[in-house]
């Protein structure tokens, strides 16, 4: 089963990702069924479901950057909103070595991903940047660079910590 889950975990994020990009809210079964079948699956999940609230600060994220005029999109993007929740599932699973860099580190590979996976979405049509690629990837790089180390280091303070209170470091 172990050897199951670490194939599983990373390729459902990344068909998550494929079917809510390209699949937009015509597509929803598919990530909320991957993420479904995550939390049967997963070797974790208490951990995994408490965890889940930190997808709301990344939905703040764009939620503030879509008002602010940096995306557009043709419909409400439900399908960004469930995509958050099938990301901070990975903090936990794929993502966790992570946990042993340095911020300096979380800080780069949060700019250059982050921006990445927003310039791809672009490129797939999923979003409209009304500010043009080169604004909107700078704004995305400095956000990106602030919320990945956050939600690296909170995932790992949720793991760590019972529901209880109790750390257990």
């Amino acid at each position: 089963m172990k050897t199951t889950w670490h194939w599983f975990q990373p390729i459902s994020f990344q068909l998550i990702w494929i079917s809510a990009v390209l699949g937009g809210n015509q597509w929803l079964v598919v990530p909320l069924s991957l993420m479904c079948l995550h939390l049967v699956l997963s070797p974790c999940r208490r951990e995994d479901i408490r965890v889940l609230p930190l997808a709301f600060m990344g939905i703040a994220l764009d939620t503030t950057l879509t008002h602010l005029g940096f995306f557009k999109f043709p419909q409400s993007p439900i399908w960004l909103l469930v995509l958050w929740f099938g990301f901070v599932l990975n903090f936990g699973h794929s993502l966790k070595f992570l946990r042993k860099l340095r911020i300096f580190w979380l800080f780069v590979i949060g700019s250059a991903g982050g921006c990445y996976a927003y310039l791809a979405s672009w490129k797939l049509e999923a979003v409209a940047l009304p500010f043009g690629v080169l604004i909107t990837a700078c704004v995305l790089s400095i956000c990106w660079a602030i919320i990945f180390p956050i939600l690296v280091k909170a995932d790992l303070y949720i793991r760590r910590t019972d529901v209880r209170g109790k750390n257990y470091d």
